[in-house]
């Protein structure tokens, strides 16, 4: 028996609920790193997410399902008692980010314009869902290399992360719904990698989680259809443009890394 779109809708509510809950308890018995338990619930969430095009039929429910998360994300930083449950996982991090309400915003947005296409949809939200999270652990964990982003600064080597792990979401995503040369789908997985990370690198206070799901669908459909020498031509034009860009670019010795 196939679930009714409100049943879906609820159940989904329900599984986000609980995994903030648990990571709010997880959180305050383990003592975990706030930007840890934030990305665990971004990550999650987006795992979630990556179903809907097999839950829902249409783009209401899941603008739906995305109101009420706003909803209820705005009510959990508003509300004194629920930001006491659960406000550590969303807003504990030491800066003031709107991230979370960007990612519900890209995704119902992303799922209305992608018209419920597994790899429109599927793509964008798996890079944002890994890439953006690998990004921020490694740029905390392992950055030395600081650029200025608006409100803060990002690392070098959460770009690299951001790079590596976009290429492996865009090609499985890829190889999974796309029935294409080889070869263009690897250029393709490359441009989109290399394309998104320059848009994860430039935007700051959050808004790389609404940026990124959107560019990679509006990237998907310039270049979906490209034979290969075609995007091999726009990817040596991307790199040479990264490449001067670096070489002209000066890294802050100091200054906070904007995560998310």
């Amino acid at each position: 028996m196939t679930p009714t779109p409100l049943f879906s809708i609820l159940l989904i509510l329900v599984l986000c609920a609980a995994w903030m809950l648990g990571l709010a308890g997880l959180q305050r018995r383990l003592l975990l790193n706030p930007e840890g338990c934030r990305k665990l619930l971004h990550t999650g969430s987006g795992l979630m997410a990556l179903g809907l095009p097999w839950l829902f039929q249409s783009a209401g429910p899941v603008l739906i399902l995305s109101a009420a998360s706003m909803l209820g994300l705005l009510a959990i930083k508003r509300i004194p008692a629920l930001r006491r449950r659960v406000g550590s996982v969303v807003d504990g991090v030491d800066r003031q980010s709107p991230g979370d309400l960007y990612f519900v915003a890209a995704t119902g947005l992303l799922f209305l314009v992608a018209e419920c296409d597994p790899l429109l949809f599927g793509v964008p939200m798996a890079i944002l869902t890994f890439a953006d999270s690998a990004a921020a652990l490694v740029g905390q964990r392992c950055g030395r290399h600081r650029f200025r982003v608006p409100g803060g600064t990002k690392t070098v080597e959460g770009s690299a992360a951001f790079f590596i792990t976009a290429f492996f979401s865009a090609q499985v995503g890829l190889q999974v719904f796309a029935d294409r040369d080889p070869a263009a789908t690897l250029l393709l997985a490359l441009l989109l990698a290399l394309l998104l990370t320059l848009v994860e690198a430039a935007a700051g206070r959050g808004t790389d989680n609404f940026l990124i799901p959107i560019t990679g669908y509006l990237l998907l459909r310039v270049y979906l259809g490209l034979p290969a020498s075609l995007l091999m031509l726009h990817f040596m034009t991307a790199v040479s443009a990264c490449v001067n860009a670096a070489l002209m670019y000066r890294f802050p010795r100091r200054g906070r890394t904007e995560k998310d």
